[in-house]
């Protein structure tokens, strides 16, 4: 409905939407620079004041249906699962956080819902909270490269004034953390530069890339560096070649997902691992150990899996999770959480093709961002950590508010 000079009734609930926009992306600095796992609360924060638009009749996000029965199964698989914390703690204030399947559950509703809304914004807003999308991203991508390139000495200053010294490896180690939201915030970033009349846009959105590219050489962090080449790849051939492209990630992304133990094994069999253990250095050569030993405990338990957290009960074998995504899931939520998955990625997908029949840069944009987020995903953290689930919501909203700037400048 419009009312009174050409207004809509939910102005109001719309400039909130863009302020609290701002509000994240003007946190997104600090955050991944001294605190990366505080974008979980940060997301919560928002998806919670935001929450009460949905109250409001909204447009369907088919994605959710797949990461609610995902969830749903989480839940379930607590009755079989090896790693469930004592009920006796659900007493206790605060003791949620031992619980995975019921963080999921929140999360899934405070990050959706920050999704959702801020998908709702007016123009106008989107176009200020691109503004500070790409002040706050440069800002991070400068004060991480310079602390890298210098030995992480502003970030040990830091941690010293606070009473928490760390030695210089770790620090450089934390500092690298930095890269992770800069990786999925490139893209974004890139769009709304090549959307705008400022003469030397691509000379900033270079920039920006190279300034990625040395922090995570300097610092040690290898998987940011693949995923912004990944990206770049597949960035390159959606903007160019288009739709052909996009359409090749729906079956081939979700494959990944639902094929991932059955790689492991042929690479196993084939001698494949055997060759890449004497050419991989040490980190690379532990998780190749990991993979082989999660697809071995795989397929004991292939169709429920070992249950949520399961990764966490087999000790120096598997240090906390699998260092992949796809084999995480295999373990602990079996062939149907695996399924779940590539439902979820391949709707998404649907997404990125839609967006790219209308305009090829915003297609681009949107598979460079998930590429970067699945190949992370494949080598870094677990997939049930909150601040990287988190990223991956800031990851979606910043691609929509860049989508809606990108769509009022043509």
């Amino acid at each position: 409905m419009t009312a009174a000079g050409g207004l809509t009734t939910d102005a109001p609930e719309r400039r909130t939407l863009g302020g609290l926009a701002v509000f994240m992306m003007v946190m997104t600095p600090l955050l991944g620079y001294l605190a990366p796992k505080q974008f979980a609360a940060l997301l919560s924060l928002v998806g919670l004041l935001a929450a009460p638009g949905l109250i409001r009749r909204r447009p369907p996000m088919p994605p959710m249906f797949a990461l609610v029965l995902l969830v749903l199964w989480s839940l379930v698989s607590l009755s079989w699962t090896p790693a469930l914390p004592d009920l006796a703690k659900l007493k206790k204030f605060g003791a949620v956080e031992a619980f995975t399947a019921i963080k999921l559950f929140l999360q899934l509703g405070l990050y959706g819902a920050a999704v959702a809304m801020l998908g709702q914004m007016s123009t106008r807003s989107a176009r200020l909270a691109s503004r500070a999308m790409l002040v706050c991203a440069a800002l991070l991508a400068l004060i991480t490269c310079l602390d890298g390139l210098l030995g992480a000495p502003i970030y040990r200053a830091i941690r010293e004034a606070s009473g928490d010294p760390l030695t210089p490896d770790l620090a450089m180690v934390k500092v690298s953390m930095g890269t992770y939201p800069l990786v999925l915030l490139l893209w974004p970033c890139a769009r709304v530069l090549g959307a705008s009349s400022f003469k030397g846009r691509n000379i900033l959105a270079a920039a920006l890339f190279v300034l990625v590219l040395i922090v995570a050489h300097v610092t040690g962090a290898d998987a940011p560096v693949v995923a912004v080449l990944l990206g770049g790849l597949v960035w390159l051939g959606v903007r160019f070649i288009g739709k052909p492209i996009a359409r090749a990630l729906i079956p081939l992304v979700p494959a990944v997902f639902i094929f991932a133990p059955m790689a492991m094994l042929w690479g196993e069999k084939s001698g494949l691992v055997g060759w890449m253990h004497t050419l991989a250095p040490p980190s690379w050569d532990h998780r190749l150990n990991i993979w082989a030993f999660a697809t071995d405990r795989i397929l004991e338990h292939p169709m429920r899996g070992w249950g949520i957290d399961a990764s966490r009960t087999f000790g120096s074998a598997i240090p906390l999770h699998t260092h992949n995504a796809p084999l995480q899931i295999w373990l602990e939520l079996g062939a149907f959480g695996a399924a779940m998955a590539a439902a979820f990625y391949a709707w998404i997908l649907y997404g990125v093709v839609g967006w790219t029949g209308v305009d090829r840069r915003d297609g681009a944009m949107a598979a460079g961002a998930l590429v970067s987020y699945l190949v992370v995903s494949g080598f870094s953290f677990g997939v049930w950590q909150e601040w990287w689930l988190a990223l991956g919501a800031l990851a979606v909203i910043a691609c929509g508010i860049a989508q809606k700037t990108s769509a009022s400048a043509r």
